[in-house]
């Protein structure tokens, strides 16, 4: 009896680390989307480029996992008391403080890098980039299924 349950939690975990890793190469095809986006809409020279990277990727990162942790909170479904669900609250917005303040510091890092100017076309060039991920992620899924009466 015992044999079989190790193997079953042997599948279990390698299915697990499949999935993971399946969701780690599309997180790193993602990222590296999103760079060549920027790279191409944002015009940087090669010495602003040399700079620039490495402070947009470390802010980028913190800002990424942040929000990871933010989905997979939302994601959990439980019941939760009252109090329960303030805490969840509190953190939530402790993060979103967090991801604000991050993206403050990264943008007067830029600033010097890239020039003002830039740090705000950088904005709508994320968004932009977003809004085009999500458009692509719609198209895959196909249309929504029509409204429940």
């Amino acid at each position: 009896m015992k044999p079989k349950l190790n193997i079953l939690l042997l599948l279990f975990l390698i299915s697990f680390v499949g999935f993971s890793q399946g969701f780690r190469d599309k997180k790193e095809k993602i990222k590296a989307l999103k760079i060549a986006f920027i790279s191409q809409k944002l015009n940087l020279t090669s010495e602003q480029a040399e700079k620039f990277w490495p402070v947009y990727n470390k802010y980028e990162d913190k800002i990424m996992d942040l929000k990871e942790t933010q989905l997979r909170q939302r994601l959990q479904k439980r019941e939760a008391s009252d109090e329960e669900a303030l805490k969840q609250i509190e953190e939530a917005e402790a993060a979103e403080v967090e991801i604000m303040s991050l993206k403050k510091k990264m943008r007067a890092e830029l600033i010097p890098i890239i020039g003002a100017d830039k740090v705000v076309e950088l904005q709508k060039i994320e968004h932009e980039f977003h809004k085009k991920l999500l458009e692509k992620l719609k198209d895959r899924k196909g249309p929504p299924p029509p409204p429940r009466r």
